[in-house]
């Protein structure tokens, strides 16, 4: 399917502040609004929006429609759905669903909302912000939530990234227990490896308790990575006083690893 380009490209964007992202074009501003319907709130679509669809993307009929639903007080999901049907960018089909999103309950929508916007984030790669979202809708949520998984994985990512090794393990380890999976397992044993002393590593191997059915599922992963960790730490010890350049690449590429080793679906 093909999209009619409708309005001017600017060379003055609208910028989101909350999520650090800027539009140029109406296709992008329709591409966003479609894709991120948990993370629309007051702070995106308001009259600040609306004057720049009318003045910067050179859209009055649109920006007339806006200013009429802002006048009779509609709400977040009449300015959205109007903003998508003027583009024909959803069937009616993809608009209710949509509408229904935002106008969604509010007793799931914290965490609904705090993940999403962490997902977007972590996409663009602001891990700064992303923790915080991530953080955040790990307290909106029970602990026993199974799509928890994709944010405790993500957590750990984002402090390995960073070379905080101990802190990720605590959210490999998170991720593991949730998912009860195998390669999660092998994430939390070698960035603890990686992360902690030799005493405190074993210390924490013989605490740590899985079902007896998983373990023997895990097993002889267990063992492999602790091999692996061993062999890949000490090589990676010795580059870090002898070649720091070499010890940041190294440790990339461990993470890297780690991030393709991620099976998880939620």
């Amino acid at each position: 399917m093909t999209y009619e380009c409708i309005g001017k490209k600017t060379g003055t964007p609208f910028y989101i502040e909350q999520l650090g992202l800027n539009v140029y074009s109406f296709e992008e501003l329709l591409y966003f609004l479609k894709g991120n319907a948990y993370i629309l709130d007051d702070s995106v679509i308001n009259e600040v929006l609306f004057d720049f669809i009318g003045k910067e993307l050179e859209l009055p009929d649109l920006h007339a429609q806006l200013k009429e639903l802002y006048r009779k007080n509609k709400g977040l999901s009449d300015y959205v759905c109007t903003i998508l049907a003027y583009g024909h960018y959803v069937n009616e089909e993809e608009l209710e669903n949509i509408r229904r999103i935002i106008e969604g309950n509010t007793d799931v929508k914290p965490f609904i909302r705090r993940k999403a916007r962490g997902d977007f984030f972590f996409q663009n790669k602001n891990h700064v912000a992303a923790a915080e979202e991530y953080r955040a809708a790990i307290s909106e949520c029970d602990g026993s939530d199974r799509r928890l998984i994709s944010v405790y994985h993500n957590l750990g990512m984002i402090y390995a990234g960073s070379y905080l090794f101990r802190e990720s393990s605590a959210y490999f380890r998170k991720e593991w227990e949730l998912s009860e999976d195998r390669d999660a397992l092998k994430r939390y044993l070698k960035v603890l490896k990686i992360g902690v002393s030799k005493s405190e590593f074993e210390e924490e191997v013989l605490k740590t308790d899985p079902d007896p059915e998983v373990f023997e599922m895990a097993k002889e992963e267990i063992e492999k990575a602790e091999t692996e960790a061993g062999n890949e730490v000490s090589a990676l010890m010795d580059l870090q006083y002898q070649d720091r350049v070499g010890f940041i690449r190294k440790a990339e590429e461990m993470i890297l690893e780690l991030k393709n080793e991620y099976r998880v679906t939620v």
